[in-house]
């Protein structure tokens, strides 16, 4: 009986994390309401959706609105962008196939493969602008590539985000958990993925990794077009197929462990 009052039971963690979703889903929602802001609105769910699954102790609130300010003008340029596309896939493939001649469907075929990617886009972009600090430019690039790399987990997400939209059509009380839950859930996915690239952060390092993760970004902006490795610290060293998606590094949003850089390591080699 005792440890059914007892905090650290499943049943009750279950319970808090429901009651999680379902506060950033209405944090989500409301802060939707001006329309530019669904992107650093949706950018602070999956900030604290990915922590809920990791079990990091988080308040809820703050950390929305920790990330929603911190990711405000990135955030609202890249939801402008994506529901732009939306709308303009959406209706694209409807004229396409309301023309009812033959090219006209299979442009609308085509578009529809396209939208996939787009799709396939939406699922990342938003946890990576959670996760890391980067250009506009490379996030939607990243989300892209990372994508279409993990297909298989990328289709599963995007149905997960169908399958809760269209339970919401057959059961309305579960638009109360709904953006909440599809954050949540993929998240689970996500961190898998992520955890292919970068180490298992330590928080207790405080903002000092931040802003250097910060002056690494700005000391790159001057190289264009150039591929580098995806190169967190000394122990998240993967296989060369796995490292490359842009010219820039993932800087990471949270604190992480100081080590030397890339390049520090690559002298160090060359001596030995």
């Amino acid at each position: 009986m005792g440890s059914l009052f007892n905090l650290d039971n499943p049943i009750w963690r279950f319970m808090g994390k429901l009651v999680d979703v379902f506060i950033l889903t209405l944090l989500w929602a409301v802060c939707c309401i001006p329309i530019i802001t669904i992107g650093p609105a949706s950018t602070a769910v999956y900030y604290v959706t990915l922590k809920l699954v990791r079990d990091e102790e988080s308040y809820t609130v703050r950390s929305f609105f920790k990330s929603f300010k911190e990711n405000f003008k990135q955030g609202s340029v890249i939801g402008i962008i994506m529901t732009l596309l939306l709308v303009f896939f959406l209706y694209d493939i409807y004229a396409y196939f309301m023309m009812g001649t033959q090219i006209s469907r299979i442009l609308g075929i085509v578009f529809l493969g396209i939208f996939l990617l787009y799709l396939i886009t939406l699922v990342y972009v938003y946890p990576l602008q959670a996760k890391f600090y980067n250009k506009i430019r490379f996030t939607l690039r990243n989300a892209l590539f990372i994508g279409v790399k993990h297909i298989f987990r990328s289709l599963a997400m995007i149905i997960i985000a169908i399958a809760v939209i269209v339970g919401c059509l057959f059961f309305p009380p579960l638009i109360l958990l709904s953006y909440g839950l599809i954050a949540f859930l993929q998240s689970y996915f996500l961190v898998v993925i992520f955890d292919k690239y970068i180490p298992k952060e330590d928080e207790a390092n405080g903002d000092s990794v931040v802003a250097e993760a910060k002056r690494e970004l700005e000391a790159q902006e001057a190289e264009e077009g150039e591929q580098v490795h995806i190169v967190m610290t000394q122990q998240d060293q993967q296989p060369a197929d796995t490292q490359v998606f842009s010219r820039e590094m993932f800087a990471s949003r949270e604190p992480k462990e100081e080590t030397e850089s890339a390049d520090t390591q690559d002298n160090k080699e060359e001596q030995k």
